[in-house]
């Protein structure tokens, strides 16, 4: 049976929304009335006091206010900007001065928590992808027409749907369970949180679709010479023609009436 700092830690709700580079990204909040346990895992936001929950263990009107209180103190020190999720139609929003608002709407954010993150389906940029010659510092290229003016290319590699290389909790099911073979290595499925698995990297790592990284990201106008010419920045090398090609057509397709939507390989 589960504890019970464990049943908060990995409760669904409340859970913190933090903004990020390209995409927001969920954290995890245990809430308890007494210090939680070392299993709960370091990536989580942890709150405990006297009467924080109640006796059906949601969060009181007493640890709402402690929680909110830590949270201005926080945004304001750290001048980012945080979304606390009470419940799918309520949450507050904090501003990187500290004031707060509530809210009905919460935002959504991609999950780095294994134990979470086998619960809930992996959130993805469209894109187009183009693998690029080995030996450069990224795989893929990422192209993106963001509208009529304005292009996107971006370095790409494969996301991680899941890191399994966590110390197990006490209580805890194993969130690699049925991955597993005989000899304890993890095998990969073919589809894991909606998305299809493209390999395993460093044995514990799940990879999936190709994704544009956080940094290194290029805006061009739509001429075939600025994309080349953005296509081999980002990619650091010289680059053959039918690769940048490949980019251009996916930014000016030969059949502009039909939509592609996901992740779409280019070259």
């Amino acid at each position: 049976m589960k504890t019970a700092d464990a049943l908060a830690g990995y409760r669904e709700y409340p859970h913190v929304i933090t903004r990020g580079v390209r995409q927001n990204r969920r954290w995890a909040m245990s809430v308890t009335n007494e210090p939680a346990q070392s299993h709960v895992a370091i990536r989580h936001y942890v709150f405990h006091g006297p009467g924080f929950l109640d006796g059906t263990g949601a969060v009181t009107a007493q640890g709402r206010r402690a929680v909110i209180a830590a949270f201005e103190k926080k945004a304001s020190w750290s001048k980012a900007s945080y979304c606390i999720v009470w419940s799918p139609s309520d949450c507050t929003w904090f501003d990187h001065d500290g004031a707060h608002r509530d809210g009905k709407r919460p935002p959504e954010g991609e999950i780095d928590d294994p134990w979470l993150g086998c619960r809930h389906g992996a959130m993805i940029e469209w894109c187009w992808t183009i693998e690029l010659p080995t030996g450069g510092e990224w795989s893929h290229l990422c192209v993106r027409r963001l509208d009529r003016d304005l292009v996107e290319i971006a370095p790409g590699e494969p996301m991680v749907l899941a890191n399994f290389d966590e110390p197990a909790h006490e209580g805890v099911p194993d969130p690699a369970e049925g991955m597993l073979a005989a000899d304890g290595s993890l095998i990969a499925p073919k589809f894991y949180r909606g998305q299809p698995v493209t390999g395993i990297r460093d044995e514990w790592l799940l990879l999936g679709p190709v994704q544009a990284a956080d940094d290194g990201v290029i805006l061009r106008n739509p001429w075939p010479d600025h994309v080349r010419a953005a296509c081999e920045e980002v990619a650091g090398m010289s680059l053959p023609s039918h690769l940048t090609d490949a980019a251009w057509r996916a930014i000016d397709p030969e059949n502009p009436d039909i939509i592609y939507v996901g992740v779409q390989k280019a070259a």
